[in-house]
């Protein structure tokens, strides 16, 4: 190029030459002249070659290679700085990663944009988000127009038993609809048919990859095998693929009570005029030209046939939401969290490297002078702070990637199950692509400010002798400033938001379950419909169970109950009571109901705080009786004694029950929830026969000594019974527990994780700038000494400077932390947003550590040499 151009020139000014040559000058006279007109050849081409971007590319490169020769010389300063950046850069990524790979990324249907799921909205108040009852389905299937398939689906248990020994399977029965619903396609076989959804030929089932792999060691040929399941044969007809594990907990309701992971699908087989509860989840493939506003106009005359068909419909409603939106709701506001906190940090790695960018630059106050006085203009030496600045942001990202990527492997390896699709978070190009922008946002963030303010300067004073120390731009100490405030408002923020989480979870902890962990092992205790079909005989095996328990050497005591705490959702009814009678539909009274053994209270150490418990007189041939909760008793009693008083199932066909205790109130989900009314029943006297349904009851035993020396016992103790019966999600109620927990630990941690971080980097700006400062002021502090000034007095002027920055910030960020704590009600439980005790503490703790970044320079002020400093003049 720089060839061409000389040849392009020289031809140009040849042909000025040869004009005035036949204008009758000479060839001397007409060379002298071109050259006046045609300007100067080497200022010419400057100016080509600005205008053709070679000389931006040249300087460029001239730049880079003397921002890395600038990184050689001051190792020092570019180490902390880039550490700096790419601890903040890396925790944006780590968390960028987890937004992208929950939030942004498409559900793994080919699809996923065109399925929806359908819930309905009761007339109670709070009802919502409710299962669909099978008639409800039933007609919703004949009456829907606007989907291209629809599938339902609900959770079932089945034990498979063998040559091995007997093990539960937590699998889901689901429509023919659902597979091509979602448009998935087996990995071996096929799917239900529409005959094969029918009952009487339902006895086929698809298998999960991992039970494939587990169970039946990737068998090939396992298709057209027969296995048994809940005592029936079942012929295997596919295998899905290892990423299709749909449905499962991921984002959906607990009302639904899906497994953690589904096992094997069978069909769902309604029968012609069904009947039950609400109890199935529905999705729907939408036409390959529909709306939602057109499902929802479809709905809303579907709405009319389910009250033509079902008249207790009146009032009942129905909505539509996409899959990829319901799988990541609960996910959805930790996450927000999550990245509102690191911004935090990044915005708090920025202001630190700007500070420490805007000191550099001040101390090349003479550099930059020189370069400007010999001829760079304003813009040429900001593009080469500019350079420096990027170059230090594209190593803070290399780094900042690798510990982005560390981060995320522990993450995945710690981080709570019940966030969906965890472990597929990683690396790809959208989080490269991220990873590229924010390092480039980052060097712009901290590079602009100092760049600007280093090059407004007086270049003459500058100049002068001692000018470099003495003389600089009037903004910079206020941008210094401003920035180091900015690190402290925002640290004191993030910390404030750490403090309430920590606070929560403590308040967690010491919260009143309702139970006693210690000692205590659950079990699940599922019976096939082959074997126990009768409530009757049902009640006769827990019973035989329960016995052989209680005769374990080492255990305390036994119980059982429909849902032991932390073990699941209780199903809930509407409820009445003869005594306060309901004539509004809308003011139905609604509790929790679940059956419940003798001995099941005092072995999880539940207290009764009124009347008796449940005891072995309790049959189908004695009085009714029910157990509430204090939260029933209080809500629908109004302080009167609950003892005595009657109460029941919605439907009048099922006799009242007399109340004969009150116990405290038991957290079933989580250690944050306030417990909803709820009634026990003992589970000799199951006068629904249906529901809820007797056919998995879970156990809880009390030990002497160490709950595990007994795990091996109880196995025994069941087998002993019937040995075909598996014992099921065996664990401590202590872990149960933890594992409640392991969403608000998760949160906790990591904001917490981001709360220290922004405190160091926080008290390493103050100590920056207030080292920096001593060292411009080291020739006024001699001065000081010289004329009397005590040392003490010096180390309190360093001090007092450093603490109006440091009050300065606490103050905005107190003001900026009462309006973001609002933010977070959701997350907080037995603490309010404007906690003062948290507030107070981390303003100490700021103020604190604010102390200890500023105590080194100002004891070094003190040790200022006086003659010392007057040399610097």
């Amino acid at each position: 190029m720089d060839l061409e151009l000389n040849e392009e020139l020289r031809f140009h000014f040849d042909n000025e030459v040869e004009k005035y040559k036949r204008a009758g000058m000479r060839e001397d006279a007409a060379r002298r002249r071109a050259r006046l007109v045609f300007g100067g050849h080497q200022q010419v081409k400057e100016d080509c070659q600005d205008a053709r971007g070679i000389s931006f590319l040249e300087t460029t490169t001239q730049d880079v290679r003397y921002s890395l020769r600038a990184m050689r010389k001051n190792p020092g300063f570019f180490s902390i700085a880039a550490l700096t950046l790419a601890l903040g850069i890396g925790a944006s990524i780590a968390v960028f990663s987890l937004v992208n790979t929950i939030l942004l990324k498409p559900l793994p249907y080919p699809n996923a944009n065109r399925v929806v799921m359908l819930w309905r909205e009761g007339p109670l108040a709070g009802v919502g988000d409710m299962p669909w009852a099978p008639g409800e389905y039933s007609v919703l299937a004949r009456a829907a127009t606007a989907f291209q398939n629809l599938g339902a689906f609900k959770k079932d248990s089945f034990n498979l038993t063998g040559a091995s020994s007997p093990e539960l399977l937590e699998g889901v029965r689901a429509s023919a609809g659902l597979f091509p619903a979602l448009g998935v396609s087996p990995l071996l076989g096929r799917t239900f048919t529409a005959e094969e959804d029918q009952p009487g030929y339902d006895h086929v089932t698809v298998l999960s990859n991992r039970l494939w792999q587990s169970r039946f060691g990737g068998d090939t040929g396992i298709v057209g095998k027969i296995i048994d399941l809940n005592g029936y044969p079942y012929t295997v007809i596919g295998v899905m693929p290892k990423s299709f594990t749909f449905p499962n907990q991921d984002g959906i309701p607990p009302i639904l009570d899906l497994p953690k992971e589904t096992q094997l699908w069978v069909p769902l087989a309604l029968p012609v005029a069904p009947k039950g509860a609400n109890e199935l989840g529905v999705i729907g493939q939408l036409k390959s030209n529909g709306t939602l506003g057109m499902v929802v106009q479809d709905m809303n005359v579907t709405e009319r046939s389910l009250e033509e068909h079902i008249p207790q419909e009146k009032g009942w409603s129905s909505r539509v939401v996409l899959l990829t939106q319901q799988t990541v709701t609960d996910a959805r506001r930790p996450l927000l969290l999550l990245l509102g906190a690191v911004s935090v940090v990044l915005l708090i790695a920025c202001a630190n490297v700007a500070g420490l960018t805007l000191n550099r630059s001040l101390g090349r106050r003479r550099e930059l002078t020189l370069r400007g006085a010999l001829g760079a203009g304003r813009s040429r030496l900001v593009r080469q702070l500019m350079t420096e600045s990027l170059l230090l942001a594209f190593v803070g990202g290399i780094m900042g990637i690798l510990f982005g990527e560390a981060s995320l492997y522990l993450v995945k390896h710690f981080g709570p199950d019940s966030i969906p699709h965890l472990h597929e978070t990683g690396l790809d190009l959208r989080l490269i692509g991220f990873a590229l922008g924010i390092t480039l946002i980052t060097g712009l963030l901290f590079g602009l400010a100092p760049a600007v303010g280093a090059t407004r300067m007086n270049m003459v004073e500058a100049l002068k002798e001692g000018g470099q120390r003495s003389v600089g731009s009037a903004t910079a100490p206020r941008i210094r400033n401003a920035l180091l405030i900015a690190q402290v408002a925002m640290a004191l923020v993030l910390v404030v938001a750490s403090g309430l989480l920590v606070r929560t979870f403590y308040s967690m902890l010491r919260s009143d379950a309702g139970f006693d962990v210690a000692r205590i092992v659950t079990f699940e205790l599922p019976l096939p419909t082959s074997k126990y079909a009768d409530t009757g005989r049902m009640a006769q095996l827990y019973q035989q169970v329960l016995l052989r328990l209680q005769s374990v050497p080492g255990v305390r005591s036994a119980g059982f109950a429909s849902v032991v705490p932390m073990g699941g959702a209780p199903d809930g009814t509407v409820i009445r009571m003869p005594e306060h009678p309901t004539t509004k539909r809308s003011e139905q009274p609604y509790a929790n109901y679940s059956f419940a053994s003798p001995g099941y209270f005092a072995t999880m150490g539940t207290p009764l705080l009124r009347g008796r418990d449940f005891s072995d007189a309790d049959t189908l041939n004695s009085v009714p009786v029910v157990i509430i909760s204090s939260s029933m008793a209080k809500k629908y009693f109004h302080g009167e004694d609950p003892v005595g008083k009657q109460v029941g199932v919605a439907t009048t066909k099922i006799p009242v029950r007399t109340i004969i205790g009150v116990v405290a109130n038991i957290k079933h989900a989580s250690l944050r929830e306030e417990p909803d009314p709820e009634m026990f029943v003992p589970y000799t006297q199951n006068e629904i026969k249906v529901w809820p349904s007797m056919q998995t009851m879970q156990f809880a035993v009390r030990s002497r000594t160490d709950q595990t020396a007994i795990a091996e016992s109880v196995r025994q103790a069941v087998h002993a019974v019937d040995p075909d019966l598996p014992v099921a999600k065996f664990a401590t109620l202590a872990t149960l527990v933890d594992r409640s927990m392991t969403a608000d630990r998760f949160s906790m941690l990591l904001v917490g994780s981001f709360g220290v971080l922004a405190l160091i980097l926080a008290s390493i700006g103050m100590y920056g700038v207030i080292s920096y400062s001593v060292m411009q002021r080291t020739p006024e502090i001699g001065v000081r000494i010289a004329l009397g000034a005590q040392r003490t007095q010096i180390f309190v002027m360093i001090l007092r400077q450093a603490s109006r920055l440091a009050v300065s910030g606490i103050a905005i960020g107190l003001i900026a932390a009462l309006g973001a704590t609002r933010l977070m009600t959701r997350f907080l439980y037995g603490v309010q947003p404007a906690d003062p005790i948290t507030f107070a503490v981390v303003s100490l703790l700021l103020a604190s550590v604010a102390f200890l970044a500023c105590y080194v320079p100002a004891r070094k002020a003190m040790k200022v040499d006086p003659m010392i400093a007057l040399r610097y003049e």
